[in-house]
């Protein structure tokens, strides 16, 4: 403690005599710009204002040049740091603006609208099973409701609504065993049942057994579907089951378009009960 104290009284000593010694020299132009960059450097706030541009005739025009490059480069910085929130910003937009031109991909039944909800849990135990979001019957979500993801750029289809709360849904995913949903193959024209394994691949079966399939070939929703809108993508097929002699239909395994592990927030397709009674009235 003694010894901090000395040093610091050391330092005082040392600082009062240079400045009694900055005070006793004449006032040339060295002297008045030596004098200007430690005030700047000390207090450069202060320095960057009104008060510099003032007294900026005292000192050389080296130093003035080099005090005004660094008062630019610092308000350069200010500006960089506020360039950067906007650009954050408008990234945010950006992304709202690919969700919504996705979301407005869906054509919903007449007095039915969409409303995004996040996902507020997944259980380890039930992966591929189900999730809970933030979104129920206070929100106009109803049982059964369809729900898609964005994966991409594109909407797929992800599950539908089993469980409801005030503020809470829980989705039974495609990938559930108890998940089945009608779907085809675009420009085949072959339709077949989709259903879960609790696994991460679908399982398309009673497929016709003179039908030919390709890796990659696009799965979607059919119009039969009880659930879901015609024509949503459900995912590709990654396997093609051999044929089975015991068997009247074929099957394929099919990867979904949209993987519910990954997602932080679906789309709900909801009934407009408001704008339906308003119109009935």
């Amino acid at each position: 403690m003694q010894r901090e104290r000395r040093i610091a009284n050391y330092l005082f000593l040392l600082y009062s005599g240079a400045a009694m010694a900055f005070l006793s020299l004449p006032l040339s132009r060295p002297v008045r710009s030596f004098r200007s960059v430690i005030e700047y450097l000390w207090m450069p706030v202060p320095r960057a204002g009104s008060e510099a541009v003032d007294r900026a005739g005292e000192i050389s025009a080296d130093v003035e040049h080099l005090l005004r490059a660094d008062i630019e480069n610092r308000a350069l910085r200010e500006d960089l740091k506020q360039l950067s929130w906007v650009e954050a910003q408008l990234a945010a937009s950006r992304r709202e603006n690919e969700r919504m031109r996705a979301a407005l991909g869906i054509r919903p039944e007449r007095g039915h609208t969409v409303r995004w909800a996040r996902v507020m849990e997944r259980d380890p135990a039930t992966w591929y099973r189900a999730l809970l979001v933030d979104a129920g019957v206070a929100d106009g979500i109803e049982l059964n409701a369809p729900v898609l993801g964005l994966e991409n750029g594109r909407l797929g289809a992800v599950g539908r609504i089993t469980e409801l709360g005030p503020h809470w849904a829980k989705v039974l995913l495609l990938t559930d065993e108890l998940s089945s949903i009608a779907g085809y193959i675009p420009g085949k024209e072959w339709e077949g049942l989709i259903e879960g394994q609790g696994k991460p691949l679908l399982v398309m079966s009673y497929l016709p057994m003179e039908a030919h399939f390709a890796i990659g070939d696009l799965v979607h929703t059919s119009a039969t579907s009880q659930t879901f809108p015609p024509d949503m993508l459900v995912g590709s097929v990654v396997q093609v089951f051999p044929e089975d002699p015991f068997m009247t239909s074929r099957s394929v395994a099919v990867v979904p378009a949209v993987q519910a592990a990954r997602l932080k927030e679906v789309l709900i397709l909801k009934a407009v009960k408001e704008q339906l009674s308003a119109a009935g009235s």
